[in-house]
C-alpha cells in the first residue's frame, strides 16, 4: 500500500519520468527521502527575499525593497503550518515564521512610506494595529501614515490608545521612540514631513542613498526613524564581545551595546543601581552601573568562584565552585559577601578535592529571611538564616537550580532534580516535598513568582547520526503552581543554560554544542512570552553565553568565551 502511495506521489511531482528516473522522492534505507532544494521550499523562499527587502531598505533603495518583500509576502496562504498549529514539534517553527512575517510587513510598510503611499497605508494599519495592540513599531506607521495624510489628531489618538492598552495589558509606558514621535507631532515638527501631494517621480531621487524612512519630498526626523527602525535593530549593528555582558532592551528585543567586565562571566544579580556579575574564570566580581550600562568596579578579592549568586539585605550570597588552590573556599560552600570583604562562610556539602564544581546553587526568600542553598553531592536543600544557623534541610534532591516564592506566610521551593527528571515543590510550614513533577530532558535553570514556575531542560542525547534512540529535544515548561499542574512545553532549538522573569516575560539563555572540544554557536536569548507563550529569538552572534537577569528596563546576558 506504501508503494503505491509513494508511486502515485511521485507521478504528482514529477509526471513524465519512468521507475528510477525520480529526483525528488527517492528511494533510500531504510524508507524514502525527499530531496529538495532551497527554493523549493516556500518558507526558505519567502525568508530569501524577505532578507533582500530588509537589506535594500535599509541602504535606502525603498523601491527595490517594496518589491522583494511584496515577493516574499506573497508565498503565504494564511498562517504558517496551519494544518500543524497544535503539534508541540512545530510550535516553535509556527511562531518563528508568523513573526518573521510580521517583521516582513513591517519592513514593507517602511519601502511604501518612503516612497510617499501614506494615505494608501491608513487602512492596512489600522487591521494590524487592532490585531496587534501592543507591538509598537506598527503603532508607529500608523501615527506617521495618519499625521501625514493630514489627519494629526487621529494621529495623536492611536498614541493615547497605545499607551492605555500597554499601561493596561503590561503595566509599562510606551518606549521613547514611540514618545519621542508623539511629541514631534504635537510641536509639528516639518522633519516629520507635513502632509503634501504625492511627489513627481524623479530617478535621481529613488536612486540616493537616503536614511531609512527619507521620503522623496523631505528627510524623515530623528525621532521618526528611530522609531521606525527600532524592530530591525536600527542602522548600527552591535558587537557582542567575548567577556562581556550583552544589553537588551527589555521592551523592543533590540541588543543596545554590551559591557566589558571580568574573564568568564556566569550568573547576575540585580539591586538597586547595581547588575553585578560574577567571573568565574578570574574569582571575581563586577558591578555595572545600571543607568549608564557601564561598568563601576569589580571586586578582585578572590573569595569566591561563584557559579551561582543570590541577594539577601543588599549583600550578594554565592554558591562556590573554587578548587583547592583557586579560591580560599572549596566548592558545597555558600558565601555572603557584605561588598567588603566575606562576612560568612557557610558548608552546605561535603568538603572534597575534585568533585563537580557546578554541584551548588542557591536562592533567596523574597522576605529576606533566608537563604536556601541546594547541594548535589550531599542531595540536600538547605535554609540558611542570615547568621549562617542551618533552620531545615531536606534530603534525596539532587538540585540542578532552586527558585523561592514566598506565599500564606511561608516560603514555598521550587527545586529541579536533572539526574531523576524531576521538578519538586518544598514547603517551609510542612518542612517536606509537597508535590513531585516528571518533567523529561534533565530539568536544571528554574524561575518561580506567585503565578507560575518555568523550568528549562537541555534534551537528552543530540540529533545526529550518533544519537540514543532515547532523545528528548531541549526545551522550556511551565507549571501552573495553584493547580499543580504542568501546563506548558515549549521547545526551543538550543540548549538552554539559565532562565530569568521579567518585563511580562521569561527569558532563557541558549547556545548549541557543536563539536567535541566544546566549541559553541549561535548564542541566543528566547523570549516568551507569559501570556500567550510565542517564542522571539533574540541572536548575540557570539559563540557562547550564560547568566541572565531583567532589570532597569533592559536584558542583561552574561557572554563568556567560547573555549
Amino acid at each position: 500500500m506504501l508503494q503505491g502511495y509513494v508511486s502515485h506521489l511521485r507521478k504528482t511531482l514529477e509526471p513524465g519520468r519512468t521507475r528510477g528516473e525520480h529526483e525528488l522522492l527517492v528511494s533510500q534505507a531504510p524508507g524514502y527521502v525527499l530531496r529538495l532544494e532551497r527554493e523549493q521550499i516556500d518558507a526558505d523562499r519567502f525568508e530569501r527575499l524577505a532578507g533582500e527587502g530588509s537589506r535594500l531598505l535599509t541602504d535606502g533603495e525603498a523601491g527595490g525593497a517594496a518589491t522583494r518583500l511584496r515577493g516574499a509576502l506573497a508565498l503565504w496562504r494564511g498562517p504558517a503550518l496551519d494544518d500543524l498549529a497544535y503539534e508541540a514539534f512545530a510550535r516553535a517553527d509556527v511562531d518563528r515564521l508568523n513573526e518573521l512575517r510580521l517583521e516582513a510587513i513591517e519592513d514593507r510598510i517602511d519601502a511604501d512610506l518612503a516612497l510617499g503611499r501614506h494615505e494608501a497605508l491608513v487602512g492596512e494599519l489600522s487591521e494590524l494595529v487592532d490585531q496587534y495592540p501592543l507591538r509598537e513599531r506598527l503603532r508607529a506607521q500608523l501615527m506617521a501614515a495618519l499625521y501625514r495624510s493630514g489627519r494629526q489628531a487621529d494621529a495623536l489618538a492611536a498614541y493615547r490608545e497605545g499607551r492605555t492598552a500597554l499601561v493596561d495589558e503590561l503595566g509599562i509606558e510606551p518606549g521613547p521612540a514611540l514618545r519621542e514621535l508623539e511629541q514631534a507631532i504635537l510641536r509639528q515638527d516639518p522633519a516629520l514631513g507635513a502632509p503634501a501631494a504625492p511627489p513627481r517621480p524623479i530617478a535621481v531621487r529613488r536612486r540616493r542613498r537616503w536614511p531609512l524612512l527619507a521620503t522623496a519630498a523631505v528627510l524623515a526626523a530623528i525621532a521618526l526613524a528611530a522609531v521606525l527602525a527600532f524592530g530591525r535593530g536600527g542602522t548600527k549593528a552591535v558587537t557582542v564581545r567575548e567577556n562581556s555582558v550583552a544589553v537588551i532592551d527589555a521592551h523592543t528585543n533590540a541588543l543596545v551595546t554590551d559591557v566589558r567586565v571580568g574573564g568568564y562571566p556566569g550568573p547576575l544579580v540585580a539591586h538597586g543601581r547595581y547588575v553585578e556579575v560574577s567571573n568565574i574564570g578570574d574569582s571575581t566580581i563586577s558591578r555595572i552601573l545600571a543607568t549608564r550600562t557601564d561598568r563601576f568596579d569589580t571586586d578582585t578579592s578572590g573569595f569566591s568562584r561563584a557559579i551561582d549568586l543570590t541577594l539577601l539585605h543588599g549583600d550578594v550570597w554565592a554558591a562556590d565552585g573554587g578548587t583547592p588552590g583557586n579560591t580560599t573556599e572549596p566548592p558545597g560552600t555558600i558565601i555572603d559577601f557584605d561588598g567588603v570583604h566575606a562576612s560568612l562562610v557557610k558548608e552546605v556539602g561535603p568538603d572534597k578535592d575534585g568533585i563537580d564544581e557546578e554541584q551548588t546553587t542557591i536562592a533567596a526568600s523574597p522576605l529576606g529571611h533566608a537563604v536556601w542553598a541546594g547541594n548535589q553531592d550531599s542531595r540536600t536543600v538547605t535554609e540558611v538564616a542570615p547568621s549562617g544557623k542551618t533552620l531545615l534541610t531536606i534530603h534525596g534532591i539532587v538540585p540542578g537550580g532552586l527558585s523561592v516564592v514566598h506565599q500564606d506566610g511561608a516560603d514555598t521551593v521550587w527545586a529541579s532534580d536533572p539526574k531523576r527528571d524531576l521538578v519538586v515543590r518544598i514547603d517551609e510550614r510542612s518542612r517536606r516535598i509537597t508535590k513531585r513533577f516528571h518533567i523529561p530532558g534533565s530539568p536544571t535553570g528554574i524561575a518561580a513568582d506567585g503565578r507560575d514556575v518555568w523550568v528549562v531542560t537541555r534534551g537528552i542525547g543530540y540529533p545526529t547520526q550518533w544519537a540514543p534512540t532515547r532523545w528528548t529535544s531541549p526545551a522550556v515548561w511551565r507549571i501552573d503552581p495553584r493547580t499543580n499542574r504542568v501546563v506548558d512545553r515549549i521547545p526551543l532549538r538550543l540548549t538552554p543554560i539559565r532562565i530569568a522573569l521579567g518585563a511580562g516575560a521569561a527569558w532563557v539563555t541558549a547556545e548549541r554544542v557543536l563539536s567535541s572540544d566544546g566549541a559553541t554557536d549561535d548564542a541566543t536569548v528566547y523570549r516568551v512570552d507569559r501570556t500567550t507563550n510565542p517564542v522571539v529569538a533574540i541572536p548575540l552572534h557570539t559563540h557562547a553565553i550564560d547568566g541572565i537577569v531583567v532589570s532597569h528596563g533592559f536584558v542583561w546576558a552574561a557572554v563568556p568565551p567560547s573555549q
